[in-house]
């Protein structure tokens, strides 16, 4: 069969995410969420105009593929999701490319090279697992179990500027 010419191929965009969650999420009760809310929110018609797939998923961050007229549509869906099985979850969209390539290099491996330079700057008194990171502000599961009992929370927040205060 003869491939299709570039210019009767469907267009697409790739939506960059970044997933938050207390538990762990695997990617297949991510597809299936991502389904089901876009069937909620725009039938089963408008998820067909929407063409999403999940293209990649690491645990955290992830890209999702769409048709390229829906790409709001698609923010939308994925803004909209608060729970998977159980767990409640938190998707922020980084951003919107073209091409996976581009999608790859501007969005997912930035938040390496953020993660890079804010971990440089973290020497806390407080020593334990950073969970997320977004911007200056920093979520920190304290190696101290009795902080977080005697808090009644499940992270420390600071920031970047708290900590060299601190220092």
């Amino acid at each position: 069969m003869k491939p299709l010419a570039p210019t009767l191929r469907d267009n697409h965009r790739y939506v960059a995410f970044r997933l938050n969650f207390e538990d762990p999420v695997t990617a297949r009760d991510l597809k299936a969420e991502i389904a089901g809310t876009a069937k909620s929110l725009f039938g089963d018609v408008g998820v067909s105009k929407l063409n999403v797939r999940v293209v990649a998923f690491d645990g955290t961050k992830g890209l999702v593929r769409c048709d390229f007229r829906h790409v709001p549509e698609v923010q939308a869906v994925l803004a909209s999701i608060g729970k998977i099985k159980d767990n409640r979850v938190c998707v922020t969209t980084i951003g919107t490319s073209g091409t996976i390539k581009a999608a790859i290099e501007k969005y997912l491996q930035i938040e390496e090279k953020i993660r890079r330079i804010i971990s440089s700057y973290v020497t806390v008194p407080v020593s334990g697992k950073a969970v997320r990171i977004c911007g200056k502000e920093i979520d920190i599961i304290p190696e101290d179990t009795e902080t977080i009992d005697r808090a009644d929370v499940q992270f420390i927040g600071i920031t970047i500027d708290d900590n060299e205060r601190l220092i």
